[in-house]
């Protein structure tokens, strides 16, 4: 839903007038759509295909972990009756170990920081920092002071609307 980005960015920018930073017949705002524009880059679907091969090919070694595992406790249940107590056990362990081989395998692929999340950051951080290049440049150019995604988020801003200088004084001078 982009209606509270929306709003928020018009927060913001009624707040930059109001506050007198900037004068309306001087300010220039930008909005683009980040996302249309990342996957309409030519090099989005080749990277979304390198991607989608990869996440392919994990997706099928865990499927063939998750089989394995399944005919293993099929079989286990079926000759449980004619197993020695000991022989349960041992097949039980192996159970788990198989259980816990099939978990680690996810995490290592498909947790927030697993493989298939540092590949689509390896994918995509070329394409975006292009992107994020191309913003700056076209919005010194054509002299923006402020770029926003329309999600809200601020793409570019002019240097001197930095505040960091001044919290940072004020910061030291309150000790």
């Amino acid at each position: 839903m982009r209606y509270p980005a929306i709003i928020v960015s018009g927060l913001l920018m009624l707040s930059l007038f109001a506050s007198g930073v900037v004068l309306a017949d001087d300010f220039k705002i930008g909005v683009l759509d980040f996302q249309a524009v990342f996957e309409s880059y030519e090099g989005y679907d080749e990277a979304k295909k390198i991607f989608d091969k990869d996440i392919e090919t994990w997706q099928g070694q865990k499927q063939q972990m998750i089989d394995e595992l399944m005919e293993a406790r099929e079989n286990y249940e079926v000759q449980r009756l004619m197993m020695t107590p000991e022989t349960q056990r041992e097949k039980e362990a192996e159970l788990a170990q198989m259980e816990g081989e099939l978990y680690q395998f996810e995490q290592e692929k498909f947790s927030p920081s697993g493989e298939a999340a540092r590949r689509n950051l390896e994918l995509t951080e070329p394409i975006l920092e292009k992107i994020r290049e191309v913003v700056k440049t076209v919005s010194e150019e054509e002299d923006y002071d402020l770029v926003l995604d329309i999600t809200g988020a601020v793409l570019y801003s002019r240097p001197d609307f930095s505040l960091d200088e001044k919290i940072s004084a004020a910061l030291k001078a309150k000790g």
